[in-house]
C-alpha cells in the first residue's frame, strides 16, 4: 500500500525589491520635491558664502604671522647687541643676486658686527614673510613720524634707507658689500643715532622685483623706543586719536 504523499507548500513569493530598500523614502522617489530642492540650494549657498569669507580672510592671519616674525627678529638683534657687546641689526633684503633671497621686500635676517672689522656675522638665516605680506618702509622717529603722515598716501613703491653690509658665516663670505634696509641696535640695547625705528609690514605681493600693495587699511608697524629699546607692535587702530 503506497503511503500518502503530500507535496510541500511552495515558498511564499518574495516582496518586490526597490532600487534602495533600506534607504530613506526620498531617495527612492523619482524626483526631489520642491521643499527638498530649496533646502539643498540653501545649503550650497551657505557653503559658497563661508568659502568666500575664508578666502578673503586668509591674508589677515598671514600679516599677523609676519608681524610676529619681525618682532622676534627685533628681539633677537637687541639680545645679541647686549650679550655680545657689539652692534646687531635686522636686515631686509631689498634686491636679489648671488647668495641673496629670490625676492626683494619679503626676506629678513639678523646679523651682528665683528666690532673693528667691517663685516657682520649671520645670526639668523634669511626667512621669508608669509605669502601676502611684504616690507613696505622703515621710518625713523617711530610713531612721531607716523603721526605726521597719517593723512598722506602710501609711497608707490617700498621706501628704505639703504646701507651696505658684508655678511660672513665662519670664514665664508656670504654677501660682499650688499645693500640692505636695516634697523641696528647698539651694545646698550637701543637703536643707534638716537632715533626710534619702525618697520611697516603691509598686505601686498612681489612680482618681477616690483612690490604691489593690496591694501592700505591692514598693516602692522613694529617699532622701538631708542631710550629703552622697548619693542612693540602697533596697528592702524592703535594710532586713532
Amino acid at each position: 500500500m503506497t503511503p500518502n504523499y503530500k507535496a510541500p507548500n511552495p515558498p511564499p513569493p518574495s516582496a518586490p525589491t526597490t532600487p534602495c530598500s533600506p534607504c530613506p523614502r526620498w531617495l527612492n522617489s523619482p524626483a526631489f520635491s520642491l521643499v527638498e530642492l530649496l533646502v539643498v540650494m540653501a545649503i550650497i549657498g551657505m557653503m559658497v558664502g563661508l568659502s568666500a569669507l575664508a578666502v578673503s580672510g586668509m591674508r589677515a592671519p598671514a600679516l599677523q604671522h609676519a608681524a610676529d616674525q619681525v618682532m622676534s627678529g627685533f628681539s633677537l638683534a637687541r639680545q645679541l647687541a647686549i650679550t655680545k657687546n657689539t652692534r646687531a641689526a635686522i636686515l631686509v633684503a631689498t634686491n636679489t643676486g648671488a647668495n641673496l633671497p629670490s625676492e626683494p621686500y619679503r626676506y629678513w635676517s639678523v646679523v651682528y658686527s665683528n666690532k673693528n672689522a667691517n663685516t657682520w656675522t649671520l645670526a639668523k638665516d634669511w626667512e621669508a614673510l608669509p605669502n601676502g605680506a611684504i616690507f613696505w618702509e622703515i621710518l625713523p622717529y617711530g610713531a612721531n613720524e607716523y603721526n605726521t603722515r597719517t593723512n598722506n598716501p602710501f609711497p608707490s613703491q617700498p621706501t628704505f634707507t639703504i646701507r651696505n653690509y658684508t655678511i660672513v658665516s665662519g670664514n665664508t663670505t656670504i654677501v660682499n658689500n650688499g645693500s640692505f634696509a636695516h634697523a641696528a641696535f647698539t651694545p646698550s640695547g637701543w637703536i643707534g643715532g638716537g632715533d626710534d625705528v619702525g618697520i611697516r609690514i603691509c598686505e601686498g605681493a612681489v612680482m618681477n622685483g616690483n612690490a604691489t600693495l593690496t591694501s592700505t587699511n591692514r598693516y602692522y608697524f613694529i617699532e622701538t623706543d631708542w631710550r629703552t629699546g622697548r619693542i612693540r607692535m602697533r596697528t592702524p587702530e592703535s594710532y586713532t586719536p
